[in-house]
């Protein structure tokens, strides 16, 4: 925080406590604690202000230099330090439809992960707060995280994840709008973004996905790890198509890939299970090979199709004519170029 042209480093807490003596027992406080090095030369941490509410503090974050936003019950609230009273004053506050579990700050915008909406999006403008975009479907919200621009991956708590986009003019629309959705396998509680690939591995984008040269990180709630990649449409079809594969050989599959167009079919299964392509890698170019053949022998084109999705993935087959050779070299580089 920055008071009288003064930088201070502070953390910030928020918290919920049993008031025995109120008739509404859980409340809440925000702590601004600092740490200093004491007199016997141990680190100590003092409290330097603290902030009464009447219900639980479920999330908070700075906004600006000198302010907080933070969620208490049903509540968002924003708070200044006064550098003359040095106290908090109330700059505004606004009813939510369900507690926010996560605040994120792009000035002036404040996203949240609300219990009713994955993603809730306000505007904060001439001192009170502004709803501009909610998420078109209730949702259970537990993290989000922005990828791009207007981009967000929003989580939930029933194993969904969720790309929304929220778009630059609300006249025309109010809602946040879903372009991807999937289910995995854990609730994610956090996504993170880094470069986790080693030094020889290739630089760059892989062919049909969509990244800054940065892989996602997602940490289950059951402690799982997840490595995530957002594909291209013409991409998810390809893999979704030899996942698709091998789950009917497999016999955990509903759906015959024939039964499919492109390999898309409901929208919570958009996505494509990497632990299934690292099997088809262990089988090997020759039982793709093999499968595929299998399928044309029933009457069916399974190659030439095969070889049609291949080719609208740009830069896929580089130095490979075959296509299944450039298919598992490709799914090679997905899945085995993270070091987690």
């Amino acid at each position: 925080m920055e008071t009288e042209g003064k930088i201070y480093r502070y953390i910030v807490v928020g918290t919920s406590y049993i008031n025995v003596t109120a008739s509404s027992l859980l409340k809440g406080r925000v702590l601004v604690l600092s740490v200093i090095l004491g007199p016997s030369g141990g680190v100590e941490v003092r409290r330097r202000y603290q902030i009464q509410c009447d219900a639980p503090v479920y999330s908070l974050a700075p906004y600006s230099s000198s302010s907080l936003v933070y969620c208490s019950g049903h509540s968002i609230n924003m708070r200044t330090l006064n550098a003359q009273t040095k106290k908090f004053d109330v700059v505004a506050e606004k009813k939510l439809r369900s507690p926010a579990v996560q605040i994120t700050v792009a000035e002036p915008w404040i996203h949240l992960s609300c219990g009713e909406d994955s993603m809730l999006v306000l505007k904060f403008e001439d001192d009170k707060f502004n709803e501009l975009f909610s998420d078109e479907v209730a949702r259970n919200g537990f993290h989000h995280f922005q990828l791009l621009q207007g981009f967000f991956l929003a989580t939930d708590k029933e194993l969904g994840v969720v790309g929304l986009w929220q778009p630059p003019d609300r006249r025309n629309v109010e809602s946040l709008v879903t372009i991807i959705e999937a289910e995995l396998t854990s609730s994610i509680s956090r996504i993170r973004q880094g470069n986790l690939r080693p030094p020889w591995y290739m630089k760059g984008t892989p062919p049909g996905t969509k990244a800054s040269g940065k892989d996602l990180i997602a940490s289950g709630i059951d402690g799982s790890m997840f490595h995530l990649t957002l594909l291209e449409e013409d991409s998810l079809h390809l893999l979704r198509y030899i996942q698709d594969l091998y789950r009917t050989k497999a016999g955990i599959g509903r759906h015959s890939p024939q039964d499919t167009e492109n390999g898309v079919r409901d929208p919570r299964m958009g996505h494509v299970d990497g632990d299934i392509l690292v099997a088809v890698l262990k089988l090997g170019n020759e039982w793709l090979r093999e499968m595929l053949m299998k399928l044309d022998e029933t009457g069916g084109s399974a190659l030439a199709g095969f070889t049609e999705l291949v080719g609208r993935v740009q830069g896929i087959f580089q130095d490979e004519s075959d296509p299944v050779n450039a298919v598992m070299k490709y799914m090679n580089e997905l899945v085995h170029g993270v070091v987690l």
